[in-house]
């Protein structure tokens, strides 16, 4: 049997912390004799001091593209890959034809296409000089660039290495063209047409597919992320209600509207926020206007994900919020209900697929109002304890249910097979 070779196209895993989830999954990779991962927006000489993430279980060969694709050096060969090829002037058609064309609609076009042909450049030797004589999947984790990046891998090497299969995840931005502001993803049909699986996160992705696109729904499967079990903090439901919550502070994250929310309510509440961003100064000067003495709030900042997930553990927090605009399923809901808090979220997305709507938490609608936020943060605040309690409990049995990394991985894994 010849050897099986997993080769994962990423973003800036293992030098960057912005793939926290693919760290965790790789950790449960079977039925291959080697990873590699070859993240496409990472650039230069790196060595095992570069490596941010240490794995203790699954060892992993790390690749990436000695030079940039806005090198002067590279430059040129990109160019002429871009400009020499029809399928460039086919989305160029469509773009017309779709009345998206548009100066930023050409730059995202055109930095995708540079982005994903230099690292196509770049690992085709990489894999002709390492794995002639091998079996190989290739696996885009976004359904972006390093998907386009795949598909031209296997047209290029078609008749020198055997890659039996490319497939791809999808999440939220790499999948819904309306949450981009310009309406527009780069080679949707081209990615649909060659790609061999698509796996989405979510139901509501695989919805989304199906509906929108004339896509063979037999390449579409459900593939959930999961977080690690770190055990179950449910404390009593205290006086002051602990709100807390983590994300980016971003325009789409809409975190001023917490903010705006609890400055006039009428019972204590404390709120702590994880995460640093564009809008930290805004919000913070948001912060400092409340007046009311009930409320207090601090900014955390930019906290590592561990340390984020042992304050959630060893600290009385009653409720995660995320008040979005739009999310994929968002991986900072499941951390929290594996701990089993009680969530208040928009539903968008695939939020409501782990948030069940007086079972777990509270949705609210896209274009919620300030006074109906008020009124849901008023409603757990007046939840009894055993309605407390029970809503913990079903976070619990939720996240186990649909989110727990041991079972989501371990089943992506057991179906990934060659043929």
């Amino acid at each position: 049997m010849k050897k099986r070779v997993l080769i994962i196209l990423n973003t800036k895993y293992p030098y960057d912390k912005s793939e926290d989830f693919l760290s965790n999954e790789l950790d449960y990779v079977k039925g291959f004799d080697e990873v590699i991962c070859f993240p496409i927006l990472v650039y230069g000489e790196k060595t095992s001091e570069s490596i941010i993430y240490k794995s203790t279980i699954q060892s992993v060969k790390f690749y990436n593209s000695p030079v940039s694709y806005k090198s002067k050096t590279r430059l040129i060969k990109l160019l002429f890959s871009v400009f020499n090829n029809a399928q460039t002037y086919r989305e160029l058609t469509s773009l017309i034809a779709t009345r998206r064309i548009s100066l930023r609609n050409l730059k995202q076009l055109f930095s995708f296409l540079f982005i994903a042909n230099n690292a196509m450049l770049d690992i085709s030797k990489v894999i002709k000089q390492n794995y002639r004589n091998v079996d190989v999947i290739l696996y885009s984790y976004w359904m972006h660039a390093g998907a386009f990046t795949a598909i031209s891998l296997q047209k290029k090497l078609k008749k020198k290495v055997a890659i039996r299969k490319i497939i791809t995840r999808c999440h939220r931005f790499d999948l819904y063209e309306y949450a981009d502001s310009g309406q527009y993803l780069p080679m949707r049909n081209y990615i649909f047409s060659n790609i061999d699986e698509i796996h989405s996160i979510s139901e509501d992705g695989l919805s989304y597919l199906k509906n929108k696109y004339k896509i063979d729904t037999g390449k579409v499967f459900l593939s959930r992320l999961g977080s690690l079990d770190r055990g179950i903090s449910i404390f009593p439901k205290t006086v002051p209600l602990r709100l807390v919550s983590c994300s980016w502070l971003r325009p789409v994250k809409r975190v001023s509207s917490i903010v705006k929310a609890i400055s006039d309510l009428p019972f204590q509440l404390e709120w702590v926020h994880f995460g640093d961003g564009e809008e930290f100064d805004e919000i913070n000067e948001l912060v400092k206007k409340i007046t009311n003495p009930l409320i207090t709030c601090k900014l955390m900042g930019a906290c590592s994900n561990e340390k984020v997930l042992e304050e959630y553990k060893k600290n009385p927090y009653d409720v995660f919020i995320n008040v979005s605009e739009n999310e994929g399923v968002p991986v900072s809901i499941m951390e929290a209900i594996s701990f089993g808090k009680i969530i208040i979220a928009t539903d968008v997305g695939g939020t409501a697929e782990i948030v069940e709507d007086g079972i777990n938490g509270f949705l609210l609608n896209k274009d919620f109002t300030i006074d109906e936020l008020v009124r849901v943060l008023t409603k757990v605040a007046l939840l009894d304890s055993q309605q407390f309690n029970e809503m913990c409990r079903q976070s619990r049995r939720i996240w186990e249910e649909r989110c727990n990394a041991d079972y989501n991985y371990a089943k992506f894994y057991s179906n990934l097979s060659f043929y």
